[in-house]
């Protein structure tokens, strides 16, 4: 067979077989009370981000802690930890008012990145190395009809 004819059904057979990569399970979050948001669904092509507000939980505070789960179900207890994040630098307010927004983004390798901020300002997220003492994760909070939230666009 001609060389060039091979190598054509070569590219062409290589351009069938390749797929995007995609996430191999799904990514949620832990809310109060132990049920589990969902972020993004197995076989969710990545690289992919996803925006989302949480809040405090009790007056003054100035950390926001964000629990990562892997795994399909809707509670907590039945999927696996991921990580532990803790946003820093909220400005202290009532609990609930204050409203933190939250990426989340997968790189093509799968690997999960947080960045957060308040309005026009942006904050701390760190990855902890393990859960922080007597720590609940933080609500997510409504937002408004008008409120412009970004979902799979990165900043």
């Amino acid at each position: 067979m001609n060389r060039a004819v091979l190598a054509l059904l070569l590219v062409a057979a290589c351009k069938r077989s390749a797929r995007p990569p995609s996430l191999g399970e799904p990514i949620s979050v832990e809310q109060p009370g132990g049920s589990a948001s969902q972020l993004f669904a197995q076989g969710s092509e990545i690289p992919t981000s996803a925006t989302e507000g949480f809040t405090t939980l009790k007056d003054d505070e100035k950390r926001v802690y964000v629990h990562v789960l892997r795994g399909a179900g809707r509670t907590a207890a039945a999927l696996r930890s991921d990580s532990w994040w803790e946003i820093d630098g909220v400005t202290p307010a009532r609990g609930g008012e204050a409203q933190v927004l939250v990426t989340f983004e997968v790189d093509a390798q799968g690997q999960l990145a947080l960045s957060a901020r308040e309005e026009d300002r942006r904050l701390t997220a760190k990855k902890l190395e393990s859960a922080p003492a007597k720590a609940a994760p933080s609500p997510l909070t409504e937002p408004d009809d008008d409120e412009d939230i970004e979902e799979d666009s990165p900043e």
